[in-house]
């Protein structure tokens, strides 16, 4: 298991990425929560996943 600890974008750093430059900062914070949820959607997705697979390795 990673032991790092979650470290969520600042607005900062979002607007550093070319493209974000001119978000506004309400912009900046609803695509940072969008992308948190995509990459917890993502990672449970992932964990599924492996769990499916070590369910039918078992048989």
């Amino acid at each position: 298991m990673n032991s790092n600890p979650k470290k969520r974008l600042s607005i900062d750093e979002l607007k550093s990425y070319p493209g974000f430059e001119n978000f506004t900062d309400e912009m900046a914070e609803e695509t940072i929560a969008s992308l948190e949820a995509l990459s917890i959607l993502f990672y449970e997705l992932h964990q599924k996943s492996i769990k499916e697979k070590e369910r039918l390795l078992e048989f």
